[in-house]
């Protein structure tokens, strides 16, 4: 059984901190949504706070015609150029559904009792982690921004998979995430080991060298495979009809260290529950053209995307992620 770490339950009577509302934040959405709803909605527990994310987040998107039809542009853009055997106003459903669950990360998972995780979380392949730290082994995981990837970060957290991110920093998260961020580590804290767009070659090799450190002692470097990118380290691929240049340093990691890839995946499902599956580990041979070893990563992910389309928010509405102009939704 995993470890689980022994969080406190959210306390009855402890009082929401309000004080955003006397300062400018209160024009903004965001103190809205991170200080305002996700806190009220969080203390019914994370099955009825994402139940109810996603209602709100459908009446939203549903009731603000301009909103809806952005998504249902969206929707048709990624189909026509994928191919995607979509129905258009289900999928658009869909997505305005997952929208505000999507934008709410892990927030909602502060202070889950230990019992409490299998109700959430439905986890498979969790023994391939287990089995490779075992053996001493450090691993990459290999994850994306399909549907829950943060709640799945702070899965494993709380059930003491030893993992930094090379990631950037995420912004609006949990209390408990962005306290792992600065916790003390004796190879290197997390907030060392982030990712900048703008980083000196000292700042990027030192980097490398933190990531190769941790995977040596056995322990786990978090990557995400669809970060689009510019430099070194990156390579192009034709993802969702339009040619993307994404970052690869996983890659170069594996091929250079020999140790397992496995593939994260957490999609959120209907109704409040996250299914987190880690695939099989892949050894990545330094012979073989990189190409073939990134293709079949991405081309994976895109997969996942044509199948599961709801979880898809960042890849079918953030702007970098977008195909060539396809016809209007009318």
């Amino acid at each position: 059984m995993p470890k689980t770490s022994q969080a406190e339950p959210p306390k009855k009577n402890e009082r929401l901190d309000l004080s955003w509302l006397a300062s400018s934040k209160i024009l903004r959405w965001k103190s809205w949504f991170y200080e305002g709803l996700v806190p009220q909605l969080s203390k019914r527990g994370p099955l009825e706070a994402g139940a109810e994310l996603e209602r709100v987040s459908y009446w939203i998107n549903k009731y603000w015609p301009m909103r809806w039809r952005e998504i249902r542009k969206a929707v048709r853009r990624n189909r026509v150029a994928c191919d995607a055997p979509w129905a258009e106003q289900v999928v658009t459903g869909g997505l305005a559904t997952q929208m505000l669950r999507y934008l709410a990360r892990d927030c909602i998972l502060d202070s889950i009792p230990p019992y409490d995780w299998p109700e959430v979380f439905i986890v498979s392949g969790y023994e391939h982690i287990q089995n490779a730290l075992s053996q001493g082994q450090g691993i990459i995981l290999l994850g994306s921004h399909l549907g829950g990837h943060l709640a799945g970060v702070h899965w494993m957290i709380e059930h003491g998979v030893p993992l930094r991110m090379l990631v950037q920093r995420p912004r609006n998260v949990s209390k408990r995430m962005n306290q792992w961020f600065d916790e003390d580590h004796p190879t290197c804290t997390q907030r060392e080991i982030f990712l900048k767009r703008e980083m000196t070659a000292t700042e990027a090799a030192r980097r490398m060298t933190d990531a190769r450190r941790l995977i040596r002692s056995g322990q786990c470097v978090y990557v995400n495979c669809d970060i689009p990118w510019t430099g070194p380290n990156t390579d192009a691929f034709r993802f969702l009809g339009k040619p993307v240049r994404l970052q690869s340093i996983w890659i170069d990691l594996a091929g250079i260290l020999g140790c397992p890839v496995i593939s994260v995946e957490c999609r959120q499902k209907p109704g409040g529950q996250f299914e987190l599956k880690f695939d099989e580990p892949m050894i990545v041979n330094p012979r073989e053209p990189r190409q073939i070893v990134f293709d079949q990563a991405i081309g994976k992910l895109e997969n996942a995307i044509l199948h599961y389309p709801n979880d898809a928010i960042a890849h079918l509405t953030w702007p970098h992620f977008r195909p060539h102009r396809g016809p209007s939704a009318g």
